[in-house]
């Protein structure tokens, strides 16, 4: 295609996109975005399209994950996949907050360029999502991390008794990298491995004080084996598990009179 022919193209593209009543943005062959409605902009927090163009298309909308973790141009299927229609993506405005969108995208021409249309989905289809993914909420990165860790510790108090339970297992529960859950608990100086080895160590000491053998107090709170639980809880407690199950096996002393 001769110059003058693209910009042909592309001179009527930005008529088409700004004249539009749905977001539209797009995206050229080096990741930057050339043209962008004031519907898109302001769908992001932004007064103009005009203001943004130029910018890299990948940062403008979503700079990090819901979680507030970083998100990797490489990672990201916008561009990669070309002519393509996906189910779920969320975006990140000015502000800092997630909106939740569905998106399409469609090359242009030769040009290299990528016409991206997104909007927020349909009640039924957002609630799908959301069926799918409990712990993201829209809201702003600072909210988000308290309320994810929130709820991850939910998670871990419900299943914390299970032996295969894991930091992985905790991250496919929350729709999260691990890399995001270890984020999130790290904001915290905690691990989430630590943080389920203490919950399971509290237990432990529970079932002990309320006369639980040692071997069975271990096997309940998720441990699989009593070598590895006796010296965990030694190091968290500083003494072995069956000094507490021997306090609370002294006999009370007599009552006087």
């Amino acid at each position: 295609m001769a110059g003058g022919e693209m910009m042909n193209d592309v001179t009527l593209l930005a008529a088409v996109v700004q004249d539009a009543p749905v977001p539209l943005w797009v995206i050229d062959e080096k990741g930057l975005l050339s043209l962008a409605n004031d519907s898109a902009a302001r769908f992001l927090g932004y007064r103009r399209g005009a203001d943004l163009q130029g910018g890299p298309s990948h940062d403008l909308l979503h700079r990090h994950r819901p979680d507030g973790s970083p998100y990797p141009s490489h990672e990201c299927p916008i561009i990669s996949l070309g002519s393509a229609k996906a189910s779920a993506e969320w975006f990140v405005t000015l502000a800092g907050d997630v909106r939740e969108v569905c998106w399409t995208t469609k090359p242009v021409g030769t040009s290299g360029h990528v016409l991206l249309t997104f909007a927020q989905p349909h009640r039924r289809h957002h609630e799908t999502m959301n069926s799918h993914r409990p712990l993201v909420r829209q809201m702003s990165t600072a909210g988000s991390h308290t309320r994810l860790h929130r709820e991850l510790s939910q998670v871990i108090d419900e299943r914390f008794v299970d032996p295969s339970f894991s930091t992985a297992s905790l991250a496919d529960a929350a729709h999260l990298s691990v890399r995001s859950v270890q984020v999130i608990f790290a904001a915290r100086g905690r691990s989430p491995a630590a943080e389920i080895r203490r919950r399971r160590l509290d237990h432990a000491r529970y079932l002990l004080e309320r006369g639980m053998t040692v071997q069975m107090a271990c096997h309940e709170s998720g441990f699989l084996d009593a070598s590895t639980f006796a010296r965990a809880y030694r190091q968290h407690f500083g003494f072995p598990p069956s000094r507490t199950l021997r306090v609370n096996e002294l006999p009370s002393p007599p009552l006087s009179g």
